[in-house]
């Protein structure tokens, strides 16, 4: 019998072919791609998903921390569904990223034994790759001859399958051979190249600011948030199930050797850009950076912090998008000459930009503030050095959309056309995602049951 987490799997699945039926119903498909994902997320949280299932010969459970993060990657899928709303996205996008979705579902979920020590990632790592194949469709948008930021997200993240798969089979000879030290030197290097590639650790980047330049922005959030979130959360249940990994400090020593070059890209690039695309991606680099140090010190504070920034992480990315959708639909792209004056012609538009790019950032009273903070503070304790990294990568960030504002603020070259100002809808959209995100900064602690159940279920940051 097929029940329990399978059903999300196929729940996604059936809604992705109805808002596909239903594409002449534009309203209908959009209402649908936003409530179906929403109420997966609350059943996600509240029902009890927590006794494995076999299905097919293969184990499928959603319990601890991926059953509180696959309901997170739901509710954001809905609201990025709830943005594109008003932006007219292909009739293609609904069951192409519905589709993805599930199938970043499958990987979080089914975890067939390897042996009677390890689960199994193999099964995780293919349906990464289905997801990979489904998510460049969005990102290419349609648009003929904007290719470079696709081609890079699917040959990079794609590069990651190899090595993941051959890292399982490794591990599998590892339990036959327990004591051979080169057996597990060998899981953890091939484990380490394949989340490289996979979460965009430098220098296999070079997609992410490509993407948020080239792609609709609503469909680069969804690379940026879900597609990454998923791999994140992958990575801690390997580290969790596989206590191989953990119990090698040369392990956790990768994590935060990678998270603290990627914060440092962030720092030296992200200040220099001239459009907000290519500042949202080096934006999300370094943030990435901030949330691979929190895991890295693997402790209850450290993946706090870490979840809090990749919950939030939707919301700072989220707000952006919405902005830089409105301005490249107006004005044609989001380069910072181009968006000279806006700030009159689309004065939601720009705050928007400019609340979602603080908050990445991680400047108060914004979202992203208490989940930057509450790693700094534990950085500052065990690494000072590295806090100085990680601050310098947050100012950057701000330095950057500082500088776009400038531009903003100062008077158009020529009148405002009235045709040009956001629709009453759009602007609603953007208030109550501004909204959310003050609320989220002022009040972080309403997170904290979410957070709590979240650390709880990764043994190896228990101290």
């Amino acid at each position: 019998m097929i029940g329990g987490p399978f059903v999300l799997i196929v729940v996604l699945l059936i809604v992705a072919a109805a808002t596909f039926l239903l594409r002449r119903f534009t309203a209908v498909s959009a209402l649908l791609a936003v409530l179906a994902p929403l109420a997966l997320a609350a059943w996600a949280l509240w029902a009890p998903l927590d006794e494995p299932q076999a299905i097919f010969g293969r184990v499928v459970v959603l319990s601890g921390g991926d059953r509180i993060a696959v309901a997170l990657l739901f509710a954001i899928t809905s609201a990025i569904f709830l943005g594109v709303w008003r932006s007219s996205p292909g009739w293609s996008s609904y069951p192409i990223v519905l589709m993805a979705l599930a199938a970043l579902a499958a990987a979080l979920i089914i975890r067939p034994p390897l042996n009677e020590f390890y689960p199994s990632f193999v099964y995780s790592a293919l349906f990464m790759g289905i997801a990979i194949a489904l998510t460049v469709y969005p990102l290419q948008g349609g648009q003929p001859g904007v290719t470079r930021g696709a081609t890079r997200f699917i040959t990079l993240t794609m590069l990651s399958l190899p090595a993941l798969l051959l890292a399982d089979w490794v591990l599998a000879q590892s339990a036959q051979s327990p004591d051979s030290t080169s057996l597990v030197q060998g899981t953890i290097l091939l484990l380490a190249l394949g989340f490289t590639f996979l979460l965009a650790i430098f220098p296999f980047h070079t997609w992410v600011p490509a993407v948020s330049r080239e792609a609709p922005p609503l469909s680069a959030a969804f690379a940026l948030t879900v597609f990454l979130g998923a791999a994140l959360i992958l990575l801690l249940d390997v580290l969790n199930e596989n206590r191989v990994f953990t119990s090698d400090p040369r392990t956790l020593e990768l994590v935060r050797g990678a998270a603290l070059l990627m914060a440092g890209l962030g720092a030296v690039f992200a200040w220099a850009q001239s459009d907000f695309g290519r500042l949202l991606g080096y934006g999300a680099v370094s943030d990435m950076g901030a949330i691979l140090f929190a895991i890295g010190l693997s402790s209850s504070t450290g993946l706090a912090a870490a979840f809090f920034m990749i919950a939030i992480r939707a919301l700072s990315v989220g707000l952006m998008s919405m902005g830089m959708t409105l301005a490249r639909a107006r004005l044609g792209d989001d380069s910072f000459t181009t968006l000279t004056g806006s700030a009159r012609r689309l004065p939601w538009a720009s705050i928007a930009i400019l609340a979602g790019g603080l908050s990445l950032a991680g400047l108060p009273p914004l979202a992203g503030f208490a989940g930057r903070w509450g790693l700094l503070q534990e950085t500052s304790r065990l690494y000072p050095a590295a806090t100085v990294v990680l601050l310098a990568s947050s100012a950057s960030v701000a330095v950057g959309v500082l500088r776009g504002l400038r531009e903003m603020l100062r008077p158009p070259s020529e009148p405002a056309s009235v045709q040009q100002r956001e629709r009453r809808s759009e602007a609603a959209l953007i208030i109550a995602a501004l909204a959310v995100c003050l609320f989220a900064g002022l009040f972080p602690g309403i997170l904290a049951p979410l957070v709590r159940e979240f650390v709880a279920a990764y043994s190896f940051a228990a101290r």
